[in-house]
């Protein structure tokens, strides 16, 4: 299958924030579900939007992104504030009830917080907009304490995917390879330049990020994917960036 995946709101245009962060916290579900799906043999565009400078610039930017790519499901990822508590999903349509039910399901039991089921989310501009089936997850809420005693990333991505999939799957810390995990650096850049981080492995894929010639960091490679005569390999990370694909004739391995 072929999904669109996507944590809402950006740094610029924040959510919701008091126990939890909003921001923060969906990207870390979204980068999660993203890997999950990968590993279960689907193909995953990430949507998120991080440079919309108002909500409205957010919310078009992600159904552009969502539009630019034919897929089976998009999947927005929300946290939830107003003083409830508990899981809820929205949906446009019945379409998507069968995905929104178990994702319910499936995050009230994991993080043993109160279901509040299947919502009409016809008014969403995410969901009107577009044109592939859509449902939004609010996660828990943000400004309650039971739900954000309770919360976990991972375990409410692991919920999302099995709910989309509709069976249990592993949840493996590293793409099955022999050859990973890891550690590289930056490496054969010349001054000045750029080593690009891309969504996908190729040259011509969506930027994730730029990382600099004389980058000291450490970075872990969890797959390695060979395409034509380049070889790429996949940052481990649950952060905005470093969630991306890079060409491994531009590092070295380190210990």
């Amino acid at each position: 299958m072929k999904f669109n995946v996507h944590g809402g709101h950006n740094k610029i245009v924040q959510g919701a924030s008091k126990f939890l962060n909003e921001v923060t916290e969906d990207r870390k579900v979204k980068n999660e579900v993203i890997r999950l799906l990968k590993l279960q043999g689907h193909t995953v565009y990430d949507c998120t939007d991080d440079a919309g400078k108002t909500q409205n610039d957010n919310l078009k930017n992600i159904v552009k992104k969502c539009n630019a790519h034919s897929v089976d499901l998009d999947v927005s990822i929300h946290l939830n504030s107003g003083g409830g508590e508990g899981i809820e999903v929205y949906t446009y349509d019945n379409g998507t009830k069968a995905y929104a039910t178990r994702i319910c399901d499936k995050i009230s039991k994991s993080l043993d917080i109160k279901n509040r089921g299947v919502k009409n989310g016809k008014g969403l501009y995410v969901l009107k907009n577009t044109r592939a089936q859509a449902l939004l997850i609010e996660c828990c809420f943000v400004d309650s304490k039971k739900d954000s005693s309770r919360w976990n990333a991972e375990k409410c991505a692991k919920a999302i995917v099995e709910g989309i999939l509709n069976k249990s799957i592993s949840t493996p810390t590293v793409a099955p390879s022999n050859e990973v995990p890891y550690l590289v650096k930056v490496a054969n850049v010349s001054k000045g330049d750029t080593l690009n981080v891309r969504a996908e492995p190729s040259p011509n894929s969506r930027l994730v990020e730029k990382l600099k010639y004389n980058d000291p960091n450490k970075y872990t490679i969890v797959e390695t994917k060979k395409v034509g005569s380049q070889t790429w390999g996949l940052l481990k990370g649950y952060s905005t960036y470093r969630n991306g694909w890079i060409n491994l004739y531009y590092t070295k391995k380190v210990q």
